[in-house]
Formats: structure tokens, C-alpha cells, sequence
């Protein structure tokens, strides 16, 4: 069946790369002002002017500029030579807000589409202070059962963002242990969010159809099937089919099956749109910045003489908000050539009234 709630695309993405990714190269200017491109992969249609094969994940208004690249191009992405082709580029006078507008139709990909940004500019005469912060904010829907109930705020962290501080003076097999654990206890909560959302489609068909013998048999079994699924493996199907033959295996009766074949794509279409929010998984950014001046702090993931790079994906929006951090300083020669004719200016003033003295 297509429809996956997100977190079995965590399993699959998880272990492998990502499908789709995105470049997005930044550039703060002095004056604050910055001059922004997003390269994607786009198709033919789009690159002859078909703005309705948008491969962006924002909408494309009037004052973003498109260009075709002369030819496609392999961009290093965490390992994975990716293809692009097209670049949209745009140049803001100031950045203090948030810059991109979600796809018609697909506004739960807001938090991955959609950061705030902000920019300080701080004047401190012989040197000018730039901090950047990009905020994307946490996933508002992580399904109907809360990861506090299987992985503690530490867990969480490591699993879904890592922690070196975590690792510290464990050697592979102790980390192997370490995580095996928290893997276990991640793949409990998965079954279990599973489950709920297929439960919630079935008991309210089965209320909807006025059966309210097997209404009753489900909320009577649900303990016995969820403790099933909770020793479950990675390999559980959590889809309203496989929970309809659970139940009925638990009711000693054909009923649940025989009421998913004739609501299949209904019940399938409620899956799918109960975890759209899975479609976020598929989608990496390799955040790029150029910053003015000297860079003197930042939570990058890495840094080069081009710059500074994060990767922005929905993974790290699961356990909260993920704020990309960056300040530089530039140096204000003028100020020092304007400092130097002062000091200059004051020794010429008292060695003339030492001198008449």
C-alpha cells in the first residue's frame, strides 16, 4: 500500500539517503542585504518554461529569478552525488522574516519549507558584529502517541539529531549496546503510533456502520492486539489491512476484513492523508552561508573556505525547533584611519601648548 505514516519513512531513509535533495547558497552581504539561490532538478517542461512542473518545494512568484544551468551538474551531498539543473535566485535588502510561501495544497510541509530568518547588524566602531539565525521549527504532528512515552529527551536527541557529548568515553561496543536500546524502545513507540492511527479509521467505520457488537470487541481486544504489536519487529505493518486481520484473529471472526474490502480506498485515502506529513521525509537541503567578514562562532555542520554548511531535514524538526546559528565580524578600516588622525590630532594639540609653555 503507498500510504506510510512518516515514521516507517524514517525507517526506510533512516538507513538509506534521501531522494530529493536541494541546494541553498546564502550570501550576507555588508550591508545586510542577501543574495539567496535554491538549485533543484527540474524536468524538461519546466526548463522550457512550464512553471507548472515546479521542482521547488515553495512557490515561485515574480521576484524569484530562473536560470537553466548550460548542463546538469553532480553536487556533493553528505556522500551522494545528486543532479541539479535549475537555479532560482533572489536578493533581499534586509532579512527579518520568512522568505519562501508553501506549495498550494501542501501547507504541513511549512516546517521544512519555511524558516524564520533574522539578521543583527551591530556596530562597534572598529569592528561591525553580524549573527544570523535561521529557525525551522518542530513538526507539529508526530502522530497520536507521544515520544515521551518510549524515549526520554536525551534519546530523542541522539536518535533523531545525534549528541558527541552522548558517545564520550564509549568504546563501539558499549555505543553498539547504547543504541541498540534506544533503538528498541524507538521501534515500540513506531508500532505503537502505528496502530493507533489504523485503529482510530477502523473503530470509527465500524461505529459509522452502526456495529456496535464489534465495536465493542475492539475496545475489549485493543490491549491484547497492542501488547502484539508493541514486541513486534521492524518488519510490522501497521496499515488499517494488517490491523483489521489483527482484530479479527482477536474477535475469532472474517468481519474487519470483510469491512476493509469494501472500504479499501476510502480507508487507505484517510491513511494517507492522517500521515502526509511523511512526504517531508523524502526531502534533504544542504543549507549553504557565506557570512561578511571573519566567521568567529557557528553550530554549522561543517565549514570550508566557501563557507558554511548545515543539513536541514525533517529528522532534525521531530524533537523541536532546529536553529541554524552563525557571526562574523568585518573590519572598519575607515575607524582606524579615523582613530589614528585623532590620536594623531591630540598629540599635535599638546605638543603646541607644551611648546608655548
Amino acid at each position: 500500500m503507498k500510504a506510510k505514516i512518516f515514521m516507517a519513512v524514517i525507517l526506510v531513509l533512516g538507513m538509506t539517503s534521501c531522494s530529493t535533495y536541494y541546494k541553498m547558497s546564502s550570501r550576507i552581504e555588508a550591508d545586510g542585504s542577501m543574495h539567496r539561490e535554491v538549485y533543484a532538478l527540474g524536468d524538461s517542461a519546466f526548463r522550457a518554461g512550464d512553471k507548472s512542473q515546479n521542482p521547488f518545494l515553495f512557490q515561485l512568484n515574480d521576484k524569484w529569478r530562473l536560470v537553466n544551468m548550460d548542463s546538469t551538474r553532480k553536487y556533493n551531498f553528505w556522500g551522494d552525488e545528486e543532479p541539479l539543473n535549475v537555479i532560482a535566485s533572489q536578493r533581499f535588502p534586509e532579512v527579518n522574516g520568512e522568505y519562501f510561501s508553501t506549495l498550494p495544497g501542501k501547507e504541513y510541509m511549512k516546517p521544512l519549507v519555511v524558516p524564520h530568518e533574522k539578521l543583527d547588524k551591530k556596530f562597534r566602531w572598529f569592528y561591525t558584529y553580524y549573527e544570523y539565525t535561521a529557525t525551522y521549527h518542530e513538526l507539529p504532528d508526530k502522530g497520536p502517541v507521544p515520544l515521551s512515552k518510549f524515549l526520554t529527551p536525551e534519546e530523542q536527541q541522539i536518535w533523531f539529531r545525534g549528541d558527541e557529548a552522548a558517545y564520550a568515553g564509549l568504546n563501539g561496543m558499549e555505543l553498539d549496546n547504547k543504541l541498540d536500546d534506544i533503538g528498541s524502545k524507538f521501534w515500540q513507540w513506531y508500532n505503537c503510533t502505528q496502530f493507533e492511527i489504523s485503529f482510530r479509521i477502523i473503530s470509527q467505520l465500524v461505529e459509522n456502520q452502526g456495529d456496535t457488537t464489534y465495536l465493542h470487541c475492539m475496545e475489549k481486544q485493543k490491549e491484547s492486539v497492542s501488547k502484539k504489536v508493541l514486541s513486534a519487529n521492524e518488519n510490522f505493518d501497521g496499515s488499517p489491512e494488517a490491523i483489521c486481520s489483527m482484530f479479527d484473529e482477536a474477535c475469532r471472526t472474517k468481519y474487519f476484513l470483510g469491512l476493509y474490502a469494501s472500504n479499501k480506498d476510502a480507508m487507505d485515502k484517510k491513511f494517507e492523508k492522517d500521515s502526509e506529513v511523511s512526504a517531508l521525509f523524502y526531502y534533504a537541503i544542504k543549507f549553504e552561508l557565506t557570512m561578511p567578514g571573519k566567521l568567529i562562532a557557528t553550530n554549522a555542520d561543517s565549514q570550508s573556505d566557501d563557507g558554511i554548511a548545515w543539513r536541514v531535514d525533517a529528522f532534525r524538526l521531530v524533537t523541536g525547533d532546529y536553529l541554524l546559528t552563525a557571526e562574523s565580524k568585518m573590519i572598519n578600516y575607515w575607524a582606524f584611519g579615523v582613530t589614528l588622525l585623532l590620536i594623531l590630532a591630540c598629540f599635535g594639540i599638546c605638543l603646541k601648548r607644551y611648546r608655548r609653555k
